[in-house]
């Protein structure tokens, strides 16, 4: 039996209760009776695909439209006005997610927005979700920078890269490549794989000659980082790597999901094992929800179990909770409105994914996105 209780959360500023219409769908209306303005989450579902006011019983359907007014009776003229809908939220459930349109008019095509392997019926997609104390700008943009190394330097996904690895992540230095954009809707280096783990053949495609411990003059000659205990243990996680990992291949060959931020809020990395995806959907100017999608292409019911338990028991603590709490960290203490910002070339990725959100987000009149 399904729960009569409606579910409520805020998105882009507007608070939405969902709920199940008779087809068992997920649907969302504005959460405010148009009545009094009672809070229709705290309603129930009395008839299958509809929600009930809890202040005086107005009761709608999963298209908003007002079909009973249960305070006043069966002869009640208060719903025979179109001011008596509620505002309806298109919605689509892909693999137990809910995505909604906020924008007015029809919605843009979801495939546009959503990452493709919603759409596969052999892919597993799995999820967790955090809110962030910041606002939504601020939790996208310490993407492709040089905070990498330097705030998640003690995380466990830093800790077990191989020597190569490690270097990378240290030494890509204030010089980046170019950025492009791919259909006017993700923004990623031209050169695709710049921040590739390894090949096809587990060979690390960047290499790196420079020392691991680099002298600073300006700081009299000290060196960072301060000892080489990281370095050590690479080439131990190297040999590990190096016997233990399978050879693999990339899971993602369209350049616009590979590997970069997609509009409107997605940030994507094909790791060969699985695919990363990071979302960012804004609750309200000073807050956010992040959501982190793992996606595998199991090829049995048992691989398919395993995988479901290492998110859950690992990767979701290692990635989302140990390494993204770095960066929650962080974001939530920025005092983002400042304007006397003075950017590195570093910090070519995020400018050029400001100007992109810009220039090409869509811009018919009252579309906010989807959130």
């Amino acid at each position: 039996m399904r729960s009569r209780k409606p579910t409520r959360r805020k998105l882009l500023g507007r608070d939405l209760v969902f709920f199940r219409g008779k087809d068992g769908q997920v649907v969302a209306l504005t959460n405010w009776c148009p009545h009094r303005n009672a809070s229709l989450a705290q309603g129930k579902s009395i008839f299958p695909g509809t929600i009930s006011c809890p202040y005086h019983g107005v009761t709608f359907g999963s298209d908003g439209k007002a079909l009973a007014f249960l305070g006043e009776g069966p002869d009640s003229e208060w719903c025979d006005s179109k001011r008596s809908n509620a505002r309806h939220y298109p919605t689509r459930t892909l693999k137990g997610l809910v995505f909604v349109w906020m924008g007015d008019g029809e919605p843009a095509p979801i495939e546009e927005d959503v990452p493709p392997e919603f759409f596969e019926e052999h892919s597993l997609v799995m999820f967790s979700e955090q809110r962030w104390a910041v606002n939504w700008r601020a939790s996208l943009e310490n993407l492709q920078d040089a905070h990498v190394f330097f705030v998640h330097r003690n995380s466990l996904e830093v800790l077990s890269q191989d020597e190569q690895g490690l270097k990378l992540l240290l030494q890509m230095g204030p010089n980046r490549p170019t950025t492009q954009i791919v259909n006017g809707r993700a923004l990623v280096f031209e050169n695709p794989r710049f921040f590739d783990f390894v090949d096809s053949n587990q060979e690390r495609k960047t290499q790196s000659t420079r020392p691991f411990q680099e002298t600073y003059e300006s700081l009299g000659g000290a060196r960072f980082p301060t000892t080489d205990f990281r370095l050590r243990l690479s080439r131990v996680m190297g040999f590990l790597r190096k016997h233990l990992r399978p050879k693999m291949d990339w899971l993602v060959d369209d350049p616009e999901w590979a590997q970069g931020v997609h509009m409107p809020t997605t940030f994507r990395l094909d790791y060969q094992s699985h695919i990363y995806s990071r979302t960012v959907t804004p609750e309200d100017e000073d807050n956010c929800w992040i959501f982190y999608y793992t996606t595998t292409y199991p090829r049995t019911p048992r691989r398919r179990l395993f995988n479901k338990v290492l998110f859950h028991v690992y990767y979701d603590w290692k990635q989302h909770r140990n390494f993204s709490g770095q960066d929650k960290k962080i974001v939530e203490a920025l005092n983002y409105e400042n304007p006397s910002e003075k950017f590195s070339s570093s910090d070519a990725f995020p400018m050029a994914w400001r100007r992109m959100v810009i220039e090409n987000a869509r811009q018919q009149k009252g579309r906010v996105g989807r959130g």
